[in-house]
C-alpha cells in the first residue's frame, strides 16, 4: 500500500496536460442550395501532452463530421491528434469538419460559434469567420 501511495503522489509531481488553443477559424461559404459547408482552423497544443479532437457540434448543422481528404477522396476520421509542442492545421485539400444538414446558410461576414470536443481537454468553444473560398466552390455535394 505504501508504495502505491509514493507512486500516486510522485505521479501527480510530473503530471502531463495538454493546452488546446485555436485560432484562424473559419467556415466556408456556400450556396443556399447546398446542404453542407466545410470548417477549417489551426489547433495548437502548448501543453506537454497529447490530446485528441475526438468531436464537433454547431448550432448551424445537424452532423458535425472530422473528414480528411486524401487522393482527391473525403473520408471519415474518428479522432484526430494533438501532439504536444505543435500545432495541426484543418485546412482545404487536407483534414477539415464538415458541416452536414445545415439548418442555417453561413454567409460572409457572419461568425458561426463551433464546439470542438477533445479527449482530455474536453470542450472548446471556437468562433469562426465566414468566408469566401478562393478558388470557387469545391464543395463535397453526393459525399
Amino acid at each position: 500500500m505504501r508504495k502505491l501511495l509514493f507512486a500516486l503522489s510522485f505521479s501527480g509531481v510530473v503530471f502531463a496536460v495538454p493546452k488546446i488553443e485555436v485560432k484562424d477559424a473559419w467556415v466556408r461559404e456556400v450556396p443556399p442550395v447546398s446542404s453542407m459547408s466545410a470548417a477549417y482552423m489551426v489547433i495548437e497544443n502548448k501543453g506537454d501532452a497529447p490530446d485528441k479532437l475526438v468531436g464537433a457540434s454547431t448550432n448551424i448543422a445537424k452532423v458535425v463530421e472530422l473528414h480528411e481528404t486524401v487522393g482527391g477522396k473525403m473520408r471519415k476520421v474518428k479522432a484526430l491528434e494533438i501532439p504536444p509542442g505543435k500545432s495541426v492545421e484543418l485546412k482545404p485539400g487536407g483534414y477539415h469538419l464538415m458541416l452536414i444538414n445545415l439548418t442555417e446558410k453561413p454567409k460572409e461576414g457572419q461568425k458561426v460559434e463551433i464546439t470542438l470536443k477533445f479527449e482530455k481537454s474536453g470542450e472548446v468553444k471556437v468562433k469562426a469567420d465566414v468566408k469566401k473560398s478562393e478558388g470557387g466552390m469545391h464543395m463535397h455535394e453526393g459525399h
